[in-house]
């Protein structure tokens, strides 16, 4: 329909106040509608709707005084009912305000106004969408007539999401150069939800940890083109490891960057940093997908990455748009950019898989069309997981399955097509798809990406509400930086995963790198080396027994040598509900301890602004945070011990322990779900190293196939999983 017959007869809106609103700032916001020509029946509605993406807080209509109140006024005759539904409209523009008009209805010119935020009660106002955006949308859309068939108002209420303050430094560096390799230290200023604070103009001062290792600049400040953003030139001098770190004095906040191995030569592979799963408003996301490419090689210092919209919302235009996004932001040597998408059948076909192509002029098969309206190419669509494989034999192309909203169906694997398994993204912990894999005797390797959506591809936080933790990132053993040499090694499983951290590791089994395959006669040998962002507290190497009766075994755990703690005590929660979906554990409860007194509480790994762990007194602590496989938890500091009693509650599980009787294993408590448990450990004395290596000979192994990797943990939570080695083992 014209727009200007559909302003003059459905009504129009508006929005106060326009312009720009600061990242999960809190405020109070107005939508007002005018009625149009036809009028508004009695039993008409409206809804407002935001897309699935955002992270605004919810309206609620129920308490005048607590965050997010919501009310609902109008100039008419009519009542007006309101609530929020999640689910109230067409994806992505799913989460909707949806008011119902009854006992009257409404008469051209009435104005209905929708106050988000209201404060005359006491609330502190609505909380903003926490991720920046360019153009947010608040779309009304009308059904005046009743006949429940929405008109969408072609007015839009829409503002611009930007960052707050600096509330943190980042630093990120190249894992691996050569002495007399010149290369660029990033430096980027975030608020408190991982936006790029591009307000940010200070100064910050740099420090090594290797004396004569590095040449570069004592500090430096951003550029103003750079928006947030130092970019430092540094140049390699002598072989080792070093770390640099910067800092702010007036902003009260250093950072320490991830390791550099410095190597006399050029080495033969080096480890690249990638995301290959986000995407952006031309599907479910936010943003354009030349933003996501753009964040991804600027602002989180990515070497390659790749845009996934969901196949069945993906138009011929948005094809087009993203093949051409994607060849424009490769640049050998500095970035590379894959062309993919996400085939999203449902659970009961296939699952999500991700597809990801070496070339850019490649065709889309998608599971669906449901959301796409011309159906003229619907021929080329695969409409369960097996036709997906098939075509995907003739491509050059990874496929790679994944847990997100749909879970991928590892039943169904093929492993002739399928190399590669997610085991961490922004839904949560998933390291059972590669145990499922293993046991099933597929031979695949591993990658951890964002599977984000806000359009922050390597550096995406949760935000407030439905993705639970911090994204991960694929580290590709390549020869250069290339499109070419960074698929073929993903494509024969050079790769390893981590939860988000820039985690030098080395693994190998008998010489042979991650992703091998080796037939041996001598009792296979694992050495592993870890440089990592904070102390290492674990190397767990593990083993799978594959063939008829398949077992997963953690063959060794290695642990820095240190003095226990007196009086330090870490409590962590983790796990996740059900394999599907609605997988957040939620741990709401209370930890109190008898025969001491708390004198320190530190939060440990949580992931958003919105979880907390408080104290309440010096003998009691409550908690409140979300887990979707990863741990959440709490450091404690005791004083004044006698014989000091802990007891947990909570929802999930309860119990009450002995402190006194913590050795140097954890206390492990089962609490059912997907791996859900709490976790009571005595913690070292000493900082832990963030340096390690080892070797394990695994004297004990029985004949036949055997796939060997390793689980890196480090003391604030990160973590980091090597692909697997296969060794067929024939004495």
């Amino acid at each position: 329909m014209d727009t200007e017959f559909i302003g003059r007869m459905y009504g129009t809106a508006r929005f106060e106040p326009a312009g720009r609103v600061v990242a999960g700032s809190q405020g109070t916001w107005r939508l007002t509608y005018t009625v149009g020509a036809y009028g508004f029946d009695d039993g008409g509605t409206l809804k407002i709707a935001w897309r699935f993406a955002t992270d605004w807080g919810f309206p609620q209509t129920d308490d005048p005084a607590g965050p997010n109140y919501l009310t609902v006024s109008t100039t008419g005759a009519a009542h007006l009912s309101a609530r929020f539904d999640p689910k109230g409209g067409v994806r992505p523009w799913r989460k909707c305000v949806v008011i119902d008009v009854f006992d009257d209805g409404l008469r051209p010119g009435d104005e209905v106004t929708i106050t988000y935020g209201d404060t005359l009660a006491g609330s502190v106002g609505a909380r903003a969408q926490t991720f920046c955006e360019d153009t947010f949308e608040f779309r009304v859309l009308v059904d005046p007539i009743a006949t429940g068939e929405f008109t969408r108002l072609p007015t839009c209420a829409e503002i611009a999401i930007v960052s707050g303050r600096a509330a943190k430094l980042v630093c990120i560096c190249p894992s691996d150069v050569h002495v007399g390799q010149p290369f660029e230290v990033l430096v980027k200023a975030e608020d408190e939800w991982g936006n790029p604070s591009r307000a940010y103009s200070g100064t910050v001062r740099i420090d090594t940890d290797g004396t004569g290792m590095l040449e570069m600049p004592s500090g430096g400040s951003p550029a103003l083109e750079d928006a947030g953003l130092i970019r430092l030139s540094a140049v390699a001098t002598c072989p080792g490891t070093v770390r640099v770190t910067v800092s702010d004095d007036e902003l009260g906040q250093s950072a320490a960057g991830n390791p550099i191995t410095i190597h006399a030569q050029a080495p033969v592979r080096r480890r690249l940093w990638g995301d290959l799963h986000g995407q952006t408003e031309a599907t479910v996301g936010t943003n354009t997908v030349s933003d996501y490419f753009g964040f991804a090689r600027t602002y989180a210092g990515l070497d390659f990455a790749c845009h996934q919209g969901n196949d069945f919302q993906v138009t011929k235009e948005n094809w087009r748009e993203t093949q051409q996004e994607t060849n424009a932001a490769n640049e050998a040597g500095k970035f590379v950019a894959f062309l993919g998408y996400e085939w999203s059948g449902n659970t009961g076909v296939g699952g999500d898989h991700n597809v990801i192509y070496l070339r850019d002029d490649e065709s889309i098969y998608r599971s669906s069309h449901a959301l796409v309206g011309d159906k003229s190419d619907a021929y080329l669509d695969r409409s369960n997981i097996e036709a997906l494989y098939d075509e995907m034999r003739g491509h050059d192309a990874l496929v790679i399955p994944h847990v997100g909203g749909r879970r991928a169906d590892l039943s169904r694997l093929d492993s002739q097509v399928v190399k590669l398994v997610e085991v961490y993204s922004a839904w949560g912990m998933f390291e059972w798809m590669l145990h499922k894999a293993l046991r099933a005797g597929h031979r695949v390797g591993v990658v951890a990406n964002s599977d984000g959506h806000k359009c922050r591809p390597g550096a995406s936080y949760p935000g407030a509400t439905t993705f639970g933790v911090y994204g991960g990132l694929t580290c590709a053993l390549a020869d250069e930086l290339t499109k070419e040499s960074v698929f073929q090694a993903l494509q024969q499983r050079r790769c390893y995963a981590t939860t988000g951290q820039r985690i030098w590791l080395d693994v190998s089994c008998s010489g042979a790198g991650p992703g091998s395959e080796l037939t041996v006669a001598e009792p296979p040998v694992v050495s592993v080396s870890v440089a990592g962002t904070a102390g290492v507290e674990r190397i767990d190497i593990l083993r799978c027994v594959q063939g008829d009766d398949p077992r997963i075994d953690t063959l060794h755990t290695y642990r820095p040598e240190s003095d226990l703690s007196a009086d330090r005590f870490r409590v962590a929660w983790s796990g996740a509900r059900i394999y599907g979906r609605d997988r957040k554990s939620v741990w709401q409860g209370t930890l109190q301890v008898e025969g001491a007194r708390i004198s320190q509480a530190d939060p440990w790994a949580l992931d958003s602004p919105v979880e907390r762990v408080e104290p309440l007194s010096d003998t009691e602590v409550t908690f409140d945070t979300i887990t979707c496989g990863d741990p959440d938890g709490v450091v404690l500091r005791l004083e004044a011990m006698h014989d000091p009693v802990l007891e947990f509650r909570s929802a999930i599980c309860s119990f009450i322990t002995a402190l006194d009787d913590l050795g140097a294993e954890p206390l492990k408590l089962q609490a059912g779900g997907i791996d859900q448990r709490v976790e009571v450990s005595r913690l070292p004395a000493q900082d832990l190293p963030q340096v390690a290596q080892i070797e394990f000979a695994d004297t004990h192994a029985p004949e036949g196939d055997l796939a060997y990797w390793v689980r890196v943990v480090q003391e604030d939570g990160a973590r980091a999983w090597s692909s697997p080695i296969f060794v067929s083992l024939q004495r």
